[in-house]
């Protein structure tokens, strides 16, 4: 770990590496996760059940619900996208987390298992997203959810895919969101901010992997040009839910997070902060670290909170 950066020892032995999108590396460490999961064979201490969904240009996606056993109906709903640089599969600790979600914020998790770049390059994962959240309001009746109830989130990537489905949601009039959950979330393309252009040797997420993930994700497009809710911190960012914003103190992402904290303020949108001291990008891989635990802790007092009945 690099002296010059005062990071918790909780997170002190995080590597530090650059990542390359080459689809063998990509492949590669797909296959590993996998195998982790696989050999992990984890029990959930909730219902799972498993359906195929179709996604905008007629491509087949997978999404798992999650439903705690004493989950009263009709129930709140989190849509959570998990995070990976957008070509990486989804980890153990995702899992474990939206299991937590389900259990202790009483609500169902509907995990949406996204296509992945660099094969499937935006809008793929966004189109996915988005369906998924047309798919959850089309069966609410189905489903056993309220309609009224639901929330989107995400880390990471996943906080970039939340946030950009929260704004098309609201543009398309889909439905009213009650919340959005977003992680040290990727929210600019621009890679500008101070964060971005100075974290080039911290752990786990650097500003130069940082750049090589936009290149890779938005290689259909022009280098200048920004898709519609590919980068939310682009976006329109009028009239949006209740939102929670968690940054890391020495992750490249941090600057953008804070930037559209201000932003939804402005706007005069509900935030609630969590800004991570001595932390990193990913640092809640260690979950038994205390600040894990404290995070964790307030995502699910946020999740609590946008499920509330109203007051109106």
């Amino acid at each position: 770990m690099p002296s010059k950066y005062d990071i918790h020892t909780d997170f002190a032995k995080f590597p530090v590496f650059t990542f390359k999108f080459s689809a063998p590396i990509v492949w590669l460490m797909n296959l590993l996760i996998r195998v982790t999961r696989w050999l992990g064979k984890r029990t959930f201490d909730l219902a799972t059940e498993n359906h195929t969904l179709s996604s905008a240009d007629g491509s087949r996606f997978n999404v798992m619900v999650m439903t705690p056993h004493t989950l009263q109906r009709p129930a709140p709903v989190l849509l959570y996208y998990h995070g990976g640089g957008f070509a990486l599969s989804y980890a153990s600790n995702h899992l474990a987390s939206c299991e937590r979600y389900a259990n202790e914020a009483h609500c169902v998790v509907v995990f949406v298992d996204y296509r992945l770049a660099p094969q499937h390059p935006f809008p793929c994962a966004f189109d996915d997203c988005y369906a998924a959240l047309q798919w959850v309001v089309n069966e609410s009746d189905s489903l056993g959810i309220d309609p009224s109830k639901i929330a989107v989130g995400g880390d990471s990537a996943g906080g970039a895919l939340a946030a950009g489905v929260a704004q098309k949601a609201r543009d398309e009039q889909l439905v009213t969101l009650c919340g959005q959950l977003l992680i040290y979330p990727v929210l600019d393309n621009s890679c500008s901010t101070p964060s971005a252009t100075d974290f080039v040797d911290v752990p786990l997420w650097n500003a130069i992997s940082n750049r090589r993930m936009w290149e890779m994700y938005l290689s259909r497009y022009a280098r200048e040009a920004t898709p519609p809710y590919a980068a939310p911190g682009h976006g329109d960012l009028r009239n949006l839910p209740l939102c929670y914003v968690e940054t890391a103190e020495f992750d490249p992402l941090r600057d953008e997070g804070l930037n559209y904290i201000a932003a939804l303020r402005a706007e005069n949108t509900e935030v609630v902060v969590n800004e991570t001291r001595r932390t990193i990008h990913g640092y809640d891989g260690n979950a038994k670290s205390s600040i894990a635990i404290q995070s964790m802790q307030e995502r699910i007092q946020f999740l609590q909170k946008a499920f509330a009945p109203s007051s109106d």
